[in-house]
């Protein structure tokens, strides 16, 4: 009996030490999770910082790029008017001139435009629009600016002239035989000239106001036309035109 009351106190005294022990490790893992807890509150702390952190640099990515397009674009408006400038700088050194003058004498009509098919000078002009021209008598513009546009005629066909026409519209008229009656039935000589603006393809032609002799011959060029582009137009952003301030000379 003695023996099993020994045995009982050491049980219990083991049992004591156990729980001490026990409590002991609880303590030591509740210090544990609280500081693993501590460092889980630390690190979503930290994962919100960087949350923000990126949204702020996703921000200030977008503004860049934004700004970067806003500047493309203004760089590409820029790159567009230096390659406009740059198209009107070569126009402007374009040099058109020719002059030619009838070859022999006809009677020209007013439904048709008097031939000059015998080209004295010619310079900025294509072969094709210089054949055209021998052809037809008209002037088909290739390089766009400011001409001056002049022409000679000689006829004895009474109360004659002669019309510069710019797409079908009168610009100037050039009489020949109004005044003098009395030689009426002579030879008279009379120029008609005009400065105008014209834009590719626009047509200049010469037309008689009735059915008039056109006096020529081989030797003496009595009847000639002189066409000279004297500078290049510059269209604004309003739509208007202007000539530059300095008429380059050809």
């Amino acid at each position: 009996m003695k023996k099993l009351t020994n045995n009982v106190h050491v049980m219990q005294s083991d049992l004591k030490e156990t729980m001490v022990s026990v409590d002991s490790n609880v303590t030591n893992l509740a210090g544990k999770l609280e500081n693993y807890l501590s460092s889980l509150e630390m690190l979503r702390s930290n994962l919100q910082e960087l949350t923000v952190n990126t949204s702020t640099i996703q921000n200030a990515i977008g503004n860049i790029k934004t700004t970067s397009d806003i500047n493309n674009r203004r760089l590409s408006v820029q790159v567009s008017k230096l390659e406009d400038l740059k198209a009107t700088v070569n126009d402007m050194n374009l040099r058109v001139a020719f002059s030619a003058c009838v070859a022999s004498s006809y009677t020209a009509g007013p439904s048709s435009a008097i031939k000059f098919p015998d080209i004295k000078t010619r310079e900025g002009i294509t072969n094709q629009h210089l054949t055209s021209f021998k052809s037809s008598g008209v002037f088909v513009c290739e390089v766009p600016g400011l001409y001056h546009i002049s022409v000679v005629i000689m006829s004895n066909t009474n109360k004659a002239y002669v019309k510069i026409s710019k797409n079908y519209i009168v610009l100037i008229k050039g009489n020949i035989d109004n005044y003098y009656t009395e030689h009426q039935l002579d030879y008279h000589s009379n120029a008609a000239i005009v400065v105008t603006e014209l834009q590719k393809d626009d047509r200049i032609d010469i037309k008689p106001g009735k059915d008039m002799l056109i006096q020529s011959n081989s030797e003496s060029e009595m009847i000639c036309i002189s066409i000279l582009k004297l500078s290049q137009y510059i269209k604004q952003k309003n739509g208007h035109e202007h000539p530059p301030f300095l008429i380059k000379k050809i």
